[in-house]
């Protein structure tokens, strides 16, 4: 029997954080976070792993869930990611039961494409989307926490040729074409392999969370406790997910950041590009299944 799995996808800085731990509210629903990163082949955080902490409060190295994955994966090549990825599944349902269901947050259609190609799971997609006008202005707030926002932080730190051929790729131009990219990608995957999936706006999350609830609720026919109850994530076991996971303040409601309305880093994007508009207002249109 295929484990069952609940893919978070989207394009980063899109709240997959928030939704898996909404969604782990559900009985025997267990957020795992972007468990992609442990199979990514490409992804050089793996060679430091152990220092990652898990939800769970410890780090992953002597968290009782992931300790003896990891001793599984050291043993599984990098470059075989279809076993690294079956190698979680296993380790999942030897955990929780083979009734419970793995919430991955990868959110990439690489780890989508990679959890589809092992052929270890029965999915069903979250497609998460967020505005992508607020989405621009959390990737600008991105930069300048990584100190990479400006033409001059970029060819300080890597040269002037490719310091600005960087900066260029970090424009609200190049990034609303990512977003584009991500999204198309995502519905793609699920039309090609006839994946359910249900569409999942951010702001209806935020600003009509009984509604949203009850779609996710229909879509993966379960009960969902409300955000603010601890004891929902009591089995959760996420990484490499958004420091939200530690925050109690942000564990108790589900806040909106508008500041994005005082920035208008997202207007020339969002202004030269009527396909931009029209693919964002599809997304953020109320979720149907597919």
């Amino acid at each position: 029997m295929k484990q069952k799995l609940v893919y978070i996808a989207g394009a980063g800085h899109s709240g997959s954080t928030l939704l898996e731990m909404f969604v782990s509210g559900a009985p025997a629903h267990v957020g795992l976070g972007e468990i992609f990163q442990l199979v990514d082949r490409r992804n050089s955080r793996i060679e430091r792993v152990n220092e990652e902490l898990c939800s769970c409060g410890e780090i992953i190295e002597q968290c009782p869930y992931w300790s003896p994955i990891l001793a599984t994966l050291n043993n599984i090549p990098r470059e075989d990611e279809a076993a690294r990825y079956t190698a979680l599944a296993d380790g999942f349902a030897q955990r929780f039961g083979p009734e419970a269901v793995m919430l991955d947050s990868s959110k990439t259609p690489e780890g989508l494409a990679a959890a589809i190609g092992c052929g270890a799971f029965d999915i069903r997609v979250l497609h998460l989307a967020r505005d992508v006008r607020s989405w621009l202005v959390s990737q600008r707030k991105s930069y300048a926490r990584n100190g990479v926002a400006t033409w001059r932080a970029n060819t300080a730190r890597d040269g002037i040729f490719k310091g600005t051929v960087r900066h260029i790729l970090r424009t609200p131009l190049a990034d609303a074409r990512r977003w584009q990219k991500v999204n198309r990608a995502v519905e793609e995957l699920v039309a090609t392999h006839a994946l359910p999936s249900l569409p999942v706006s951010y702001e209806r999350l935020c600003f009509d969370t009984d509604a949203m609830r009850r779609e996710i609720e229909d879509f993966l026919d379960v009960s969902i406790a409300g955000y603010g109850t601890a004891a929902a994530r009591d089995d959760n076991h996420s990484v490499f997910g958004n420091r939200m996971r530690f925050d109690p303040e942000k564990l108790q409601e589900i806040r909106y950041d508008n500041g994005w309305m005082r920035d208008n880093s997202w207007l020339l994007p969002w202004t030269v590009s009527p396909s931009l508009r029209r693919q964002n207002a599809r997304l953020q249109g109320r979720g149907t299944r597919a």
